[in-house]
């Protein structure tokens, strides 16, 4: 018996979702407005109102078991009713009919269930619609008999068979291919049977851990390895592999592959941002403007069961079925996420404050497992995801040419930011504070809703005044931001440059809260890099709890593979940097003339570089330099370069894309030096994060410079061992090495020597 589980939503979305991409009517700007927006309809509904009702219905279909299940948002069994709520910014008279018989859909498939469950012979089935800003409810009735609704339930699962017995098909042949899956790379590395067993515990707790091993182990597919094996065991539903970088994203893919030749047969899909993937770029999302949204939805079903039968489905893989069914390409990966068992995603998929899987792990009761790839990414990226600004220079130039409700809406923006302008600031050229004012949320509000209301007219608004859609989503991401404001926030306003040279922001100082929020709508977190250490640290920036299981694995490499030298005796500090360049040139290129082959040098600036470059002279090799604004095409170029030449010289950024997630094993890479110990420039948002956090663990400095800082020399001396068959060399400069606190902190399975 082959069980398969399906929410209401998706089974209702794949059965009766019909017509054209339009998101002109999305619902709220904000999920914390979708939701009070529910509370308002509530607290009009009387004591015999049950919100948010649950909801299950098994049916046997041949040798496969469904299990439907869900929440109703409103069943009440005085007046037989069950009610779907929705909440929207606009008249809902002009809401698309293919929406609105989408909801009552949903509404009905609960109804029917509960009919069964309840044993009721009829009930009153509504779809309310709020207008959030008129506060102004719409509903639409149907009461329906006992018997017209099984027929409705019968005929939705008789839609949804054929495509049931496709997903039965597939999860059969994944677990049979699993039962008998080998580790991809034949037997273990040390240290890879370690990880494997610890990821496998975690899955089967659903716990959360974090795991330090050296770069160059194999940890991807060590950890992926197990998560995948317990699928086939129940242990969870579905895997992610959660990267920040692309090299990280491709590192899954290509492990995916190595087990796909081992014998797995597994859907698994490879998410790729909007504005790559798109087939219409500079047109809006809308039929009236793209083909490919055009009539998508009655095309959607095709594309599923083709997407679904391929397995592999990478970019190439998507968009090649999306050319060959004309529909969306990101859409379509978006509507296959429900029914693959495992994605390779960006940590903003499940991180950010609208995260498409962390919301799908949430709201359909998924049991997802998430693999954090390098994952000491993940606080400073999220402390940009959490964080939002605005300024004033822009709204003025978006309300220049804006229609006369958005410019209304604007004019009061305006009026509310000259306000904050003309208070009394602690500094003359900013101001830091710990609450929000009321008027600039009602401001931006306003301005949301004049904005929606001019895109249901005019869908290709953005596309036409591309600046007013910028700002818009700014300030959505704005308001979502402050849902979440707390004391480890700050409110900052600079007053810039010229007279509307005001910016505001909301900082983030701290997202270990709502990385653990996010954490939470998981079953299990595994996080693994090659420098999570101290792990005490590490833990609380990922927001894992106190029992999470941290563990630092032994090295699998001779400490003699690469050998460090220590110079303490040049201060690479800004103020001396000046009196130490001579001597560090000199050291620098000593050590590359007893450095045979590729080699890279890295800085903690660019004009530190060039400076020091200057003054080195690399003799007959091949030099590269790194210059500010490099694209894809010129990185690729330099990886490329690695691996056909054997005399190159790179000169690159400490802490850029080239100081971390680049694998070049062997003669590509012989040498590494790093100049400095990596400590984030000073600077007031640095201060005002090493205030906050001397203030909340005593550790100020080293929670906002030291730990950081060294973590980025950590990866770069990770770069030139990749194998038990690699040698190099590794040059670090700077007189804090010789500081116990540093040398503490560097990988301990080097030797060092002065």
């Amino acid at each position: 018996m082959t069980e398969i589980a399906v929410t209401v939503r998706d089974l209702v979305a794949f059965c009766h979702r019909r017509g054209d991409i339009d998101h002109r009517f999305t619902p709220s700007p904000t999920a914390a407005q979708g939701i009070e927006g529910h509370q308002r309809i509530y607290r009009r509904r009387p004591e015999s109102y049950r919100r948010e009702f649950p909801v299950e219905y098994r049916r046997q279909f041949g040798d496969i078991s469904l299990l439907v299940r869900g929440r109703a948002d409103g069943y009440d069994p005085d007046i037989g009713l069950v009610e779907e709520i929705k909440t929207c910014r606009v008249d809902p008279e002009d809401i698309p009919a293919t929406i609105s018989q989408l909801h009552m859909a949903q509404a009905k498939t609960y109804a029917a269930i509960i009919a069964r469950a309840e044993d009721v012979d009829a009930l009153k089935v509504r779809l309310s619609w709020l207008d959030i800003d008129r506060d102004e409810e719409t509903r639409i009735d149907e009461t329906c008999t006992r018997g017209e609704l099984d027929v409705f339930l019968e005929e939705t699962l008789r839609d949804f068979a054929s495509w049931l017995t496709l997903l039965a098909r597939s999860r059969r042949r994944r677990d049979v291919s699993l039962a008998g899956l080998a580790f991809p790379h034949g037997e273990f590395r040390p240290g890879q049977r370690d990880i494997a067993e610890l990821v496998y515990k975690c899955v089967d707790q659903g716990g959360e851990l974090m795991v330090e091993a050296p770069t160059g182990i194999g940890k991807t597919a060590a950890a992926m390895y197990p998560a995948l094996r317990a699928l086939e065991r129940g242990k969870h539903e579905g895997v992610v592999f959660a990267t920040a970088r692309t090299v990280g994203r491709r590192a899954a893919e290509e492990c995916l592959q190595l087990l796909a030749d081992a014998g797995l047969e597994m859907p698994w899909l490879s998410l790729t941002a909007k504005d790559s993937i798109c087939f219409s770029p500079g047109k809006a999302c809308h039929a009236q403007d793209c083909p490919y949204a055009d009539g998508y939805y009655d095309r959607l079903g095709d594309a599923l069961r083709a997407a679904v039968s391929h397995g592999a489905l990478s970019r190439a893989g998507i968009e090649d079925i999306a050319r060959e069914h004309s529909v969306c390409p990101y859409q379509l990966a978006d509507d296959l996420l429900p029914w693959v068992d495992m994605v390779v995603a960006d940590l903003h998929y499940l991180y950010s404050l609208y995260p498409r899987l962390g919301l799908l792990a949430q709201q359909e009761g998924r049991r997802f497992t998430v693999l954090l790839d390098e994952a000491h990414n993940l606080p400073e990226r999220a402390r940009g995801m959490y964080s939002a600004a605005l300024a004033k220079s822009q709204l003025m130039r978006v309300k220049k040419g804006a229609a006369k409700p958005v410019r209304r809406a604007l004019e009061r923006l305006n009026r509310c930011l000259l306000a904050l302008q003309k208070e009394q600031w602690a500094e003359e050229d900013c101001d830091y504070r710990q609450t929000l004012p009321d008027k600039l949320e009602f401001t931006l509000l306003d301005f949301v809703a004049a904005t929606g209301e001019q895109l249901a007219e005019e869908p290709a608004l953005f596309q036409r005044v591309p600046e007013h859609g910028d700002f818009y989503f700014k300030v959505l991401h704005w308001l979502r931001v402050s849902e979440h404001w707390g004391d480890d926030f700050v409110f900052e306003l600079q007053r810039g440059a010229g007279e509307q040279g005001l910016m505001l922001s909301l900082n983030c100082l701290d997202p270990s809260r709502l990385l653990a929020g996010g954490h939470d709508r998981l079953h299990a977190s595994v996080a693994f890099s090659a420098t999570l250490s101290p792990a005490y640290w590490m833990r609380q920036m990922l927001g894992f709890g106190d029992d999470a299981v941290c563990r630092r694995l032994d090295s699998p490499f001779e400490p003699d593979q690469l050998d460090v030298q220590l110079v303490s005796t040049v201060d690479t500090r800004y103020s001396a940097r000046a009196g130490s360049l001579n001597s560090l040139a000199e050291h620098i290129q000593r050590w590359l003339e007893s450095t045979e082959g590729n080699c890279i040098v890295y800085f903690s600036s660019y004009a530190y570089m060039r400076d020091a470059l200057a003054l080195i002279d690399i003799g007959a090799r091949s030099l590269w330099q790194q210059e500010p604004g490099l694209d894809h095409s010129a990185r690729e170029a330099l990886l490329t370069d690695f691996t056909e030449k054997r005399d190159l010289v790179a000169f690159c950024i400490l802490g850029g894309v080239f100081g971390e997630g680049i694998d070049l094993p062997g003669d590509q890479l012989r040498g590494v030096a790093v100049v400095g110990v990596g400590l984030p420039q000073v600077g007031r948002e640095r201060e005002r994060l090493r205030a906050w956090y001397q203030q909340k663990y005593g550790q100020g400095f080293e929670y906002a410079y030291l730990y950081p800082g060294m973590q980025k020399v950590d990866q770069a001396l990770g770069r030139v061992v990749r194998t038990a068959q690699d040698q190099g060399r590794a040059l670090l400069v700077d007189a804090r090495y010789s500081w116990k606190q540093y040398r503490d902190l560097l990988p301990p399975w080097w030797k060092y020597h002065d």
